[in-house]
């Protein structure tokens, strides 16, 4: 990506995984064995992820990462460059694995998921600095995948450069307060939302957690609804969106194509309510397709099913 050329531009920080995923009835308990009928490996990570959903939106797109020295590694950037994404601030670590997920998939298409983070906790403050400088995006988009320290410096350079931050709080949440008050935009699941507004209501109102959430300091926070689709508060603004209905495949990545393509959007200047369309869109079509990276829309097919659903 050509330094003085940061056009609509994301730069995403976040792991760049492998998801060994196997499709079973039912997930099996503690102590047990299930036979599953089913088994791929796909390219995963969260942040890899939201970077193919940024890319095939339709922006110029680069990853902040690091793999090991192994097939792994090399297979996945080998994925992300074919997807025509900036890998350039990608490490390759040969004292450590590449990130590894294992994923059972039930018929219900629900999820369990196991995550061995490896390489992508090397990634220091000093190459999140380095990176941004290198791309001068648009919009930065992280996950918590990184180290804490690395992504608060991102969100430093973020800031003072005037760029978008979008916090998609995940995994644990609970480890990125300290991020939530430096996000533009707050991005979470309904038990993450729970978790960041230590909202102990068995059945909570969105709304409310949505607020709860804003107090924090985001200037717009959307919490992710699965099939009812997401919540938005931008500034006074507040508004629900519904999701279209679709056949479930396999939920693994929507939440991560509803970032991506969120984030393509907020770097093209679109009202965040109206982002946040896109990105219901996005992960509602995710689900359709088996895999997170596979399943990772292209922008004419949002573009089409947000027109279906106005």
């Amino acid at each position: 990506m050509p330094e003085n050329d940061a056009r609509n531009a994301v730069l995403v920080g976040g792991a760049i995984n492998t998801d060994l995923v196997a499709r079973t009835t039912r997930a099996p308990e503690a102590g047990e064995t299930v036979t599953g009928s089913d088994f791929n490996v796909f390219g995963g990570g969260k942040g890899a992820n939201q970077t193919v959903a940024s890319a095939r939106s339709g922006v110029r797109t680069a990853i902040l990462g690091a793999v090991g020295q192994d097939d792994f590694g090399r297979q996945r950037l080998a994925d992300l460059q074919r997807e025509g994404v900036d890998v350039a601030a990608v490490t390759i670590d040969a004292s450590m694995a590449s990130g590894v997920a294992l994923i059972a998939v039930e018929e219900s298409g629900e999820n369990r998921i196991l995550y061995v983070p490896g390489a992508t906790l090397t990634v220091t403050p000093e190459q999140a600095a380095t990176a941004f400088d290198q791309v001068r995006p648009d919009v930065v988009l992280t996950t918590l995948e990184l180290p804490i320290p690395t992504l608060e410096r991102l969100y430093k350079a973020a800031r003072e450069a005037g760029a978008v931050t979008m916090l998609n709080a995940t995994p644990e949440p609970e480890n990125g307060r300290t991020l939530v008050p430096l996000a533009d935009v707050l991005l979470v699941n309904e038990s993450e939302a729970v978790s960041l507004s230590e909202h102990s209501d068995g059945s909570p109102n969105w709304v409310d957690v949505a607020e709860a959430l804003a107090a924090l300091g985001p200037r717009c926070v959307v919490v992710t609804l699965g099939a009812a689709g997401a919540v938005v508060r931008d500034g006074q603004r507040m508004e629900r969106i519904a999701a279209p209905p679709v056949e479930v495949v396999d939920t693994t990545g929507a939440g991560d194509a509803f970032c991506g393509a969120m984030a393509a959007r907020l770097a093209e200047g679109v009202d965040p309510i109206e982002a946040a369309r896109v990105g219901v869109a996005a992960g509602s079509l995710a689900v359709t397709k088996a895999g997170a990276q596979p399943s990772m829309p292209h922008r004419e097919e949002i573009d089409r099913l947000v027109e279906t659903t106005r």
